[in-house]
């Protein structure tokens, strides 16, 4: 997709990464062109899945979950309709903030907040201790330094 992008489609993307609700006026500005050129780049972006949603950031303490679980699973066998299972009761959950498939070994990485060590250990009764999980291994945040999902549009690596 990003061959498809061009320099403006970056810099309104870079935008948007900034601060999502920003006016179409305010990003126009920005990028140099009109007001309605830019609503109907980000029409083209939203629509060809090159934006793929736009949602706020919350604070996990002050929404009740001050606890956050970086989760490795393994599992025990590869059935992909087990392992298609597991990724939807998972990724149901509210609980989980992100689901990745891994190479190595470990097979999944889950976040996941909790609102106390009690909650955090009905998730993993609830949703890590069946098949096919072989086992999983837990890690908990100190402190969040950095928290978004920002795509390095500018290519510094």
């Amino acid at each position: 997709m990003s061959d498809k992008l061009d320099r403006l489609d970056m810099r309104l993307l870079a935008c948007l990464q900034t601060d999502n609700m920003q006016t179409a006026d305010r990003l126009a500005e920005q990028v140099g062109r009109s007001p309605s050129a830019v609503a109907r780049r980000l029409r083209r972006l939203r629509a060809s899945g090159a934006i793929v949603a736009e949602t706020a950031l919350i604070s996990e303490k002050a929404a009740g979950f001050p606890l956050t679980a970086v989760v490795h699973v393994q599992f025990e066998r590869h059935s992909a309709s087990d392992i298609e299972r597991f990724k939807q009761r998972v990724c149901a959950s509210p609980n989980v903030q992100i689901c990745l498939e891994l190479a190595g070994p470990f097979d999944v990485l889950l976040v996941v907040v909790a609102a106390d060590m009690d909650k955090y250990n009905d998730f993993t009764t609830l949703m890590l201790e069946k098949s096919p999980v072989l086992r999983f291994e837990t890690t908990f945040v100190k402190k969040r330094v950095k928290a978004n999902l920002a795509v390095p549009l500018d290519r510094p690596l």
